[in-house]
């Protein structure tokens, strides 16, 4: 079967662009976009929505085939606020719904004989949950205010985005070795099924943390390096 890549456009319905590619749901969820749009365009959605169509249309290309082509240089014609939403929703989708989903999940795939080995998984998770919960909460208190005051030329921060960038911890790697510990480690006598439920969420959420991450060190933080630097 050939592998033909869909280009995404406004007048498209919301509709056919899940159809395109289904795990496009999800970036709906991250941006708080209900379903049950009927047959509205994109554009449509989005501007009920209040999202700028062009910047939906962007993060929804690169996270069904990441294909775009001269990427850095489309990114930096759109708008940069849209994008601050986006990681912004982001972080909430992951510390409200993610994370604990996978949490629940965990808890219930261990049985009462497997007590020690269910500690161990259930406090590597945490400590990754609180990881993942100080990274992004320094970003919505710190560094996102920090963008916005340089969008807005408000002046309010003192600050760089080198420091963020020095910062910037990896957060996709821990999520790789709780994916291996399970694959390998657990025993057959654990629900087959649900094992399978649970690292197919953690699948996702690692391909979901990469686009994130991305997103941010590949897009955003050269773009306001560039802002600070007509600041000066």
């Amino acid at each position: 079967m050939q592998n033909i890549t869909i280009i995404f456009k406004k007048s498209m319905k919301m509709s056919e662009l899940i159809d395109a590619d289904y795990r496009l749901l999800l970036l709906l969820n991250r941006l708080n976009i209900s379903l049950g749009f009927g047959e509205k365009s994109v554009d449509a959605v989005c501007k009920e929505n209040g999202f700028d169509t062009d910047c939906f249309l962007f993060l929804a290309s690169y996270q069904s085939n990441k294909s775009i082509i001269n990427i850095e240089e489309t990114f930096r014609a759109l708008p940069l606020e849209p994008f601050l939403r986006y990681l912004k929703s982001s972080h909430s989708y992951f510390l409200e719904k993610r994370l604990p989903n996978i949490r629940r999940k965990l808890e219930l795939v261990f049985d009462t004989s497997e007590k020690g080995l269910k500690d161990v998984v259930l406090n590597f998770f945490d400590n990754y949950t609180k990881e993942v919960e100080e990274h992004m909460l320094y970003e919505d208190e710190v560094v996102f205010p920090y963008v916005y005051s340089l969008i807005n030329d408000s002046g309010e921060k003192k600050y760089s985005i080198n420091i963020f960038e020095q910062r910037h911890n990896d957060i996709e790697g821990k999520m790789n070795d709780l994916k291996q510990i399970l694959m390998k480690y657990l025993p057959g006598t654990i629900d087959q099924m649900l094992m399978v439920n649970i690292l197919t969420e953690l699948y996702m959420s690692e391909e979901e943390l990469e686009a994130h991450t991305f997103i941010e060190d590949s897009l955003v933080i050269p773009r306001v390096k560039e802002i600070e630097k007509g600041k000066i």
